[in-house]
Parts: C-alpha cells; sequence; structure tokens
C-alpha cells in the first residue's frame, strides 16, 4: 500500500524533469540561435534589402573631409582617414567599430606617428593584414618631401606591429593613391607623376605573400586619352569583371565628376556608361570601393557623405 501510495508522486516528479529538461532544451536553443543572429550580424546588415542608394555611417561624416574607406572581413570594422585640418594636406588613420546598431567613436590607428601622413587603408581578405599609403620615408628615397607609397602592417589582437614598405623603385617618387583589392590579391591603383603632368592606372599581383613590381593597366590608362574626358580614380570588382571610374568632363567643373561602370566582355573592357541619376548627382561623386563579397557599392558624394547601394540593383548579369 505504501508503494501504491508514493507512485503518483513519483510520476509527478517524472513530469517536471521531463518539463525541466524542455526549458532548458528551448532555453539552450534559443541562445545559440540568438548567439548565431549576432556573428552574422554586421555593419552592412541593414542594407541587404534596400531597393535604393542610402546613407552610411552619418555618424562618422564630415563635411569636407569624407574620403576611402575599407571594411573588415566581418564588416564590423571600418578602416578610414581624415585630414589633420581641412586647409592641410596631411591625414590620419582611424577605425570605427560597428557596436549595438552604430559606429562607434573613431580611434586612430596605433601605427600613426603625428611625423608623417597615413592614408587610404586596405583591408587585405582573411590575411589578417592591412595596406596603407604613407609619406613615411622608404629606404631607397632621396627626396627632401617623400611622396606617398604603399606600406603594410600585421593586425594582432587590434594592435598593429611595425610597418613595412611595399614602395617599388619605379613608383616611390609618384603620389600613389586609390588602391583596391581583388579576390586573387591584385592591387589596382591610382599614380601620379610628381610634377602632376599626368596620371597613370597601374596593377601589382600577388605571388604567395609577396607583391610583384607593378604593371601598367592600360585599358584605364586608354580611357584618359577620349576627348572630354578626365578619368580619376577606379574599383575593380572582386571578381575582376566590372570596373567603378570616377570621370569628368574637361570642359566642366569639378561637380561634374559622376561613377561610370565598365564591363569585361571577353579580354576587352567596354567603353565606360555613366551610372543612372539615383547613384550619381549634381554633386561630387567619387571614391568607389566595392566591398570583397560583391554585394555592395560604397562611395563618397562631395568629400562630406558615405553612400552606399547593392550592387545587383545596377550591375547587368551577364
Amino acid at each position: 500500500m505504501e508503494l501504491l501510495r508514493r507512485l503518483p508522486l513519483a510520476n509527478i516528479v517524472k513530469d517536471q524533469m521531463k518539463n525541466l529538461k524542455l526549458f532548458f532544451f528551448l532555453s539552450l536553443t534559443f541562445f545559440i540561435h540568438s548567439c548565431s543572429d549576432r556573428k552574422v550580424s554586421s555593419g552592412l546588415t541593414q542594407f541587404k534589402n534596400v531597393s535604393s542608394i542610402s546613407d552610411f555611417a552619418s555618424e562618422l561624416w564630415i563635411e569636407g573631409n569624407t574620403f576611402k574607406g575599407s571594411f573588415s572581413d566581418d564588416y564590423n570594422t571600418f578602416y578610414f582617414f581624415r585630414k589633420v585640418a581641412p586647409e592641410i594636406e596631411e591625414y590620419i588613420p582611424y577605425k570605427s567599430n560597428f557596436i549595438n546598431g552604430k559606429w562607434e567613436a573613431p580611434k586612430i590607428m596605433g601605427f600613426y606617428d603625428k611625423k608623417n601622413s597615413y592614408s587610404y587603408q586596405l583591408n587585405i581578405p582573411n590575411n589578417n593584414k592591412l595596406i596603407f599609403i604613407s609619406n613615411k620615408r622608404t629606404k631607397k628615397d632621396t627626396t627632401q618631401n617623400p611622396n606617398y607609397n604603399f606600406w603594410e602592417i600585421e593586425l594582432t589582437d587590434n594592435k598593429n606591429t611595425n610597418p613595412k614598405e611595399l614602395g617599388y623603385e619605379n613608383l616611390i617618387y609618384s603620389y600613389n593613391s586609390q588602391p583596391c583589392i581583388t579576390n586573387n590579391g591584385t592591387i589596382f591603383f591610382t599614380s601620379d607623376l610628381p610634377d602632376w603632368s599626368k596620371t597613370l592606372s597601374y596593377k601589382m599581383e600577388c605571388k604567395g605573400d609577396k607583391y610583384l613590381e607593378p604593371e601598367l593597366f592600360e585599358p584605364v590608362n586608354h580611357w584618359r586619352k577620349i576627348k572630354d574626358w578626365t578619368v580619376y580614380e577606379f574599383c575593380m570588382s572582386p571578381d575582376e569583371d566590372y570596373i567603378i571610374a570616377c570621370i569628368g568632363s574637361k570642359n566642366g567643373s569639378v561637380n561634374s565628376i559622376d561613377l561610370y561602370i565598365s564591363y569585361l566582355e571577353g579580354e576587352k573592357w567596354t567603353i565606360p556608361k555613366r551610372l543612372n541619376d539615383k547613384i550619381n548627382s549634381n554633386k561630387t561623386e567619387n571614391f568607389p570601393t566595392i566591398t570583397n563579397d560583391g554585394k555592395y557599392l560604397m562611395f563618397t558624394r562631395e568629400f562630406s557623405e558615405f553612400k552606399i547601394i547593392p550592387t545587383k540593383l545596377f550591375v547587368e548579369k551577364k
């Protein structure tokens, strides 16, 4: 009889244990799902389903002092640069982290030494390295005022090691700028002669951990010969199948600079075509950046605002 009296109580305890296990399982599932969501969420997630051009990181805008940027592999860190002062052509490298739905106040990069100017930070995908351009003197530069050349650092636990120069002799006296990087590691960039008499486009191919000597990238250089065009910087897509170029009229004002697109067809590049008025405006559009996954185009407007748009909205499918 005593055993029979205990059976209902035992069943109740057993049921409670089942409920407790179920509660624990559901809680664990929710926790894992929540962590997964946080992991895939990034500073660009909010633009995934937009249908037009959008403002990007307005908290980082400064009128007349907003230039090209680059993202970390997870798109939660944004590297960029600003002038020391509006009237001074010297630059400070910054980074901002995306936290709680906002880009935090910028922090100066650890390699900045106040003696030199640092610009155009470029993340090397999946390599824990960052390339930048600086007038820091290279070993073989004998000029009184060094020009802007390539340097590289390794990023470890958000700390920066000593920069390593990448400046090849044939370009150390030129003003190098506007780098972009493709999926195979090739860097494309713009270079002006020391006397600013000519602008040329180059590419640097990567073999292993070493960059080869820069070569002229003739497609963009050829466009510079087109009458009434002034071709400024350009950005190569990650798969090297299209180019976004900044082109203006030689007879127009600086505000006539717009974004154009060219496609690789076979082994030739099409003549650049101006992107529509939903992207361009009556202001200056420049500093184009295509994200490493190829999903977004970002650029600046009037050196004052970051803009972003999904590439699927304007890139023609071939």
